[in-house]
């Protein structure tokens, strides 16, 4: 079974890896069902937390002006 540290590792590099803002927004729907579930402490949850405000920060400013 695996350790709380590697499920958070996992859900790190899941939001890591998304490409769209639709998997992104899926993804941390996951984990935050994850965390609750787990009753996990801000600390825990942080490096989760800041690979998705990287992750939407990397997808925002690959938006391309001709889209609006």
């Amino acid at each position: 079974m695996a350790s709380l540290e590697q499920d958070i590792k996992r859900y790190e590099n899941k939001i890591k890896a998304c490409s769209t803002m639709t998997d992104l927004l899926v993804a941390m729907s996951s984990w935050q069902s994850f965390a609750d579930t787990r009753g996990l402490s801000q600390e825990e949850r942080a490096s989760v937390e800041q690979a998705y405000i990287k992750a939407e920060e990397n997808l925002i400013t690959q938006v391309k002006p001709t889209l609006w």
